[in-house]
C-alpha cells in the first residue's frame, strides 16, 4: 500500500503536470481535505468545493455558500464560465453525483477539456469518494489514487493519543495487541472502538481485541463483496491427503507463534493453491484449514465485484483486499480461481477488466502486509495465466486426485461415524467397490444409503444396503470421463506436488 509521504509527492506531480481530473478514493474526508489544504497552500490555490449533502459549501467550515441547494450540473456550468486562475475545485461523494447523469458527465468532460486546452485555465478538479465510479467518457481524463489506510506507526500513535487525553497509561503489550487489532481500519473507526472499550471499563486492556474482531465482522457484513464463513468443519474430518495435512499443519505452528516465528527469521505463510478433481476435498479443506488455523474464513467471489462503470470493479477488489486486511489475521478463500480471471490476454472489455483485476490481485499477492493466508482452489488451471503459478504468489501448489484405497476407507469411516452409524460395516469390500469415486460421492452414497435404511422402517444400515447404492451410482470420474482425463495430463505435465 503506498505510504503517505509518496502519495503526496505523486498527486502533487500531477497537479504541477496540468492533470484535470484526480479522484482520490477514500473513506475519510477529513484526511483528503488535509491533502488538498496541505496542496493549495504551497502555490496559494483557492479552493472551491461542491458536495452532494449542501451544494456549494466554503471548503474550511463546510457551510453553504449560496441561499439555495446548487446541484453538480448547474455548478459544473458556472465554473465553465469563470476564469479559473490557481483553483482547487473539490467535488464530494463523486460516485453518487456521476452515476445516471449525463448531463454531469458531460459537463466534466467540457471542463476537463477546458483546463487542457485553454491557456488562461489553471486549475485542478479533484474528486473524493469512499469508492471509484468512472464514466466511460471520463476515463482518459481521470488519474485514480487510493488514500491509504493507518500504518502501524499511525496506529499506535492514534492509541496513545487517545490514552494521553484520558490522563490514562497503557501498556506496551497491550499497545502492541491493539495496534495489530486495529490494522486495516481508519483513523475514525480506531476512536470509535478505543471511545467504546473505554467506556465499558475505564480502561484499555487486551480483552478489548475482542471488540475490534467483532466491529471488524460487522464491516465484512456491510461491505457486500466478501462472505464471512461460519464453519464447524474439524481437520479431522478430511480423509487422505496426507502431505496437504502436514504441511497446513506446520503452516498452523507458525501463525500460532508469529511473534516469535518473525523474530526467528521465519517469513509469515502467504497462502496456498489446492487444483485437482472436482468434489475431492478443496472446499472442505478450505473449511477445515480456518478451523485449524483458528481464524476467520472469508471468500472472494470475483464475480460478484463486477460493475457497470470503468474503474468500479477494480476499486470493488481493492475494497475486497482492503477488508481482507482489516479482518487479519484471517484466511481468504478464492474459490474457483480459474473462473475468476477467465478471458485474460483474449481482448475485449471484459478481458481488459479481468486483466486489471487480474494484475491488482497478483501486486496484492506479492506486496500485502497483512497476515491474510490466501487459500485459492481451482479445478482447471489450464486457462490461468502462468504467472499466478510460479513460486512467490503462494506457499506452495498441491493437486489433489481421487482418494487411493486407503483414503477411501479412511473417508467411509469419517462419514458413517459423523451420522452416528455404529453398526458393524465391511468398509474393505466399499473400498474395492468404489475405485475412481470421489469424496463426494462416497459421502452421497453414505447419505442415500442411512435414508433409505431409515425409510424401511429404519433397519439397521448394512454393508450390502451400502453396496447396493454404489451399484446404481454413478461416479464423476464416469460422468466427466473425458474431462477428467484432460486435467489428469495437464496435472501430470506441470508436475505439481501430490496432496496424498
Amino acid at each position: 500500500m503506498t505510504n503517505t509521504k509518496n502519495l503526496y509527492t505523486n498527486i502533487r506531480a500531477h497537479v504541477n503536470s496540468h492533470y484535470p481530473l484526480l479522484y482520490l478514493v477514500t473513506f475519510e474526508e477529513h484526511h483528503a481535505d488535509d491533502l488538498i489544504r496541505k496542496l493549495a497552500k504551497e502555490d496559494n490555490q483557492k479552493i472551491f468545493e461542491w458536495n452532494l449533502a449542501r451544494g456549494v459549501v466554503n471548503f474550511e467550515h463546510k457551510q453553504r455558500q449560496t441561499h439555495e441547494y446548487q446541484d453538480l450540473a448547474n455548478t459544473l456550468e458556472n465554473w465553465l464560465d469563470d476564469e479559473l486562475t490557481n483553483h482547487f475545485l473539490i467535488i464530494k461523494d463523486a460516485h453518487l453525483a456521476m452515476r445516471e447523469n449525463p448531463l454531469v458527465v458531460a459537463r466534466l468532460k467540457a471542463l476537463a477539456q477546458k483546463i487542457l486546452h485553454d491557456s488562461e485555465t489553471k486549475a485542478t478538479v479533484i474528486f473524493v469518494s469512499s469508492q471509484a465510479c468512472i464514466p466511460p467518457e471520463l476515463e482518459k481524463f481521470i488519474t485514480l489514487f487510493d488514500l491509504p489506510l493507518p500504518d502501524q506507526t499511525r496506529i499506535s500513535a492514534v492509541i496513545k493519543q487517545f490514552v494521553d487525553a484520558q490522563g490514562d497509561t497503557i501498556a506496551p503489550k497491550v499497545l502492541d495487541d491493539l495496534t495489530m487489532a486495529f490494522r486495516g481500519l481508519s483513523e475514525h473507526e480506531i476512536t470509535q472502538l478505543l471511545t467504546r472499550g473505554y467506556q465499558e471499563d475505564s480502561k484499555l486492556d487486551s480483552n478489548d481485541v475482542e471488540l475490534v474482531l467483532q466491529e471488524k465482522e460487522q464491516i465484512i457484513k456491510k461491505s457486500g463483496i466478501l462472505d464471512m464463513i461460519s464453519t464447524v468443519e474439524q481437520f479431522d474430518n478430511v480423509g487422505g491427503l496426507t502431505n496437504l495435512k502436514a504441511w497446513l499443519k506446520q503452516k498452523a505452528h507458525i501463525l500460532h507463534n508469529l511473534n516469535e516465528a518473525l523474530a526467528f527469521g521465519v517469513e509469515a505463510p502467504k497462502g496456498v493453491m489446492i487444483v485437482g478433481m472436482p468434489g475431492c476435498g478443496k472446499s472442505l479443506t478450505a473449511k477445515a484449514t480456518a478451523s485449524l488455523f483458528k481464524l476467520p474464513l472469508l471468500r472472494l467471489d470475483v464475480g460478484s465485484l463486477m460493475g457497470k462503470y470503468v474503474g468500479e470493479s477494480e476499486s470493488n477488489m481493492r475494497r475486497a483486499l482492503q477488508l481482507a486486511e482489516a479482518v487479519s489475521p484471517c484466511v481468504l478463500w478464492v474459490d474457483e480461481l480459474e473462473k475468476a480471471f477467465v478471458g485474460i490476454g483474449s481482448g475485449g472489455a471484459g478481458s481488459e477488466v479481468a486483466t486489471r483485476l487480474f494484475g491488482y490481485f497478483l501486486t496484492w499477492m506479492q506486496d500485502k502486509t497483512g497476515a491474510v493466508f490466501v487459500l485459492a482452489t481451482a479445478n482447471d488451471i489450464s486457462s490461468l495465466p502462468p504467472e499466478l503459478l510460479r513460486k512467490g504468489r503462494f506457499d506452495e501448489i498441491f493437486y489433489v486426485d481421487f482418494p487411493t484405497r486407503d483414503e477411501r476407507e479412511n473417508i467411509f469411516k469419517i462419514h458413517l461415524q459423523k451420522r452416528n452409524q455404529n453398526a458393524v460395516i465391511d468398509i474393505k469390500k466399499l473400498t474395492e467397490k468404489t475405485d475412481g469415486f470421489s469424496g463426494a460421492d462416497i459421502e452421497a452414497v453414505v447419505k442415500e444409503a442411512i435414508e433409505i435404511a431409515f425409510v424401511n422402517n429404519r433397519t439397521a444400515l448394512t454393508t450390502e444396503s451400502l453396496i447396493d447404492v454404489i451399484g446404481s451410482t454413478h461416479p464423476l470420474k464416469e460422468i466427466m470421463k473425458h474431462k477428467i482425463k484432460e486435467y489428469e495430463d495437464k496435472f501430470k505435465d506441470l508436475k505439481i506436488k501430490s496432496a496424498s
